[in-house]
């Protein structure tokens, strides 16, 4: 029997979400559909026009993409960003939606913008909350969109380095890990405020991510006049990026993790987390709960006085944390990338 022909398009960025989703469901779906990747990165002229000129080089996708389409292909592009491809794409398409925050949150979509996502013939969202926004708003994309959560990628293992000496971090310090950009949805400033109120002078803030706004403002700099302000030079560590085993190694090595988003379309980095039993806080917004459920300590993210004290009594709560391990790495069985293929491949063939 011939296979489902998909022509799977995504534009890479490193470290992404929406690219940690796009390479791991096509991993997945390889193994299920005759499957034809289109990645821009692999065009010289993109990548040349790129590096000088981002905007132009977006412009011209639609003509270095569009002619790698084949003939009969189900067209599925995993880069929401790129939903302006959708009325000019011939084939039957279908587009995965990763949040719904461009209209409700950032409120950079239009509801012309939204038409052009009605020219998809199906949209697959990541989870059931990004599903809820969408269809709230707009009632008629309720038939047609479909949920296929995220995955995980199984067994991540410690290594055997020392990743605290690899970055500078002290053998004795007891470290608060975030992971994400400076964006402000993101909200990295309440966790800062709430780690200037804590007394345990051995913690350690570590932010591992980009300094990617979405607005285009410079957000690190208001965190290090923050930082410089209250004398916590030597408590803040920031790294711009890490390799995925460094990632790995930082999640097993810290105390915590939090995640203070205020707006997100899953909630990836709380897996990863709990994968290698480090406990997690997090913000309490629908999404977080899909995913975390009991798993996870929630704290309103516009309240950096009570994320503070719930950190303050957590480290000293033994039976709290071996509580929340435990719950950790019983909630990420609900998640595979294999289970999130077979998932989008159902809504393919329906």
């Amino acid at each position: 029997m011939e296979k489902l022909k998909v022509d799977l398009i995504y534009l890479p960025s490193e470290g992404t979400g929406q690219t940690v989703y796009s390479e791991n469901l096509a991993k997945q779906l390889n193994k299920l559909v005759d499957l034809n990747v289109i990645n821009p990165n692999h065009s010289f002229v993109f990548n040349l026009i790129n590096k000088f000129h981002n905007k132009l080089a977006i412009k011209l996708l639609p003509f270095l993409l569009i002619k790698r389409i084949r003939k009969n292909s189900l067209v599925h592009i995993t880069n929401q960003e790129l939903f302006f491809l959708l009325p000019k794409i011939k084939n039957k398409k279908i587009i995965t939606l990763f949040d719904f925050g461009n209209y409700t949150f950032y409120k950079n979509w239009t509801e012309k913008d939204v038409e052009l996502l009605n020219t998809a013939e199906k949209i697959v969202c990541i989870s059931a909350s990004a599903k809820k926004e969408l269809t709230e708003k707009f009632p008629f994309f309720g038939k047609k969109t479909f949920v296929a959560k995220c995955g995980l990628k199984e067994n991540s293992r410690k290594s055997s380095q020392n990743i605290r000496k690899k970055h500078g971090v002290p053998e004795n310090s007891k470290i608060i890990l975030f992971v994400g950009s400076d964006d402000s949805k993101k909200n990295f400033f309440t966790l800062l405020n709430a780690f200037f109120e804590l007394k345990d002078k051995n913690l350690l803030l570590v932010k591992i991510g980009s300094k990617y706004t979405f607005s285009g403002k410079n957000q690190r700099k208001k965190f290090n006049e923050f930082i410089e302000e209250k004398n916590l030079q030597k408590k803040v560590l920031f790294l711009d990026f890490v390799s995925e085993q460094d990632l790995i190694d930082f999640y097993f090595t810290s105390e915590i993790f939090v995640q203070p988003s205020l707006h997100e379309g899953f909630g990836l980095t709380l897996l990863e987390a709990m994968n290698c039993s480090c406990p997690v806080f997090c913000s309490d917004i629908p999404v977080f709960h899909e995913v975390a459920g009991n798993s996870a300590l929630f704290f309103d993210p516009k309240k950096e006085s009570q994320l503070a004290e719930k950190i303050s009594l957590f480290l000293n709560d033994k039976k709290t944390k071996k509580d929340l391990i435990r719950k950790g790495l019983q909630n990420i069985k609900r998640f595979s990338w294999k289970k999130t293929a077979e998932d989008v491949f159902e809504v393919y063939t329906k």
